[in-house]
């Protein structure tokens, strides 16, 4: 199966060797986005609820790339520097998506400085369904 890189100056830019999004037939996979302003390359605030809906104007910008949206997901993984702040999170987290929400695992995990919280998306387009 083909890969398809989606590129788009509306998200970060890697910083590594990895694409922003990948298309393989209808499957849109994500690389993990913050909360960064990609004009500025800084964080919108130290708030992980500010810092949870940048990441996911990221990843709409990254995944409409690809002629997906945030309603092609299917599949969430929040990465979290402090579990403490997981009701600050979710509470954000439901103002992005409506139901059927997608599946979702949220875990614990050390990220660089500043950085609150961190996401990754799977999106499912076209005829997959």
């Amino acid at each position: 199966m083909t890969r398809i890189e989606g590129r788009t100056p509306d998200a970060p830019r890697p910083v590594a060797a990895y694409s922003q999004a990948v298309r393989a037939g209808a499957f849109v996979s994500m690389a993990g986005q913050i909360g960064t302003d990609p004009a500025s390359g800084s964080l919108v605030s130290e708030d992980v609820g500010d810092q949870l809906v940048q990441a996911f104007r990221n990843s709409e910008a990254a995944l409409r790339s690809l002629g997906a949206s945030l309603d092609d997901v299917v599949r969430v993984e929040v990465y979290l520097a402090r579990l403490g702040d997981f009701a600050a999170m979710n509470e954000r987290y439901e103002s992005i998506f409506r139901p059927p929400y997608p599946t979702r695992t949220t875990v614990g995990v050390e990220l660089p400085a500043g950085v609150g919280v961190e996401v990754t998306v799977l999106a499912v387009t076209g005829d997959a369904r």
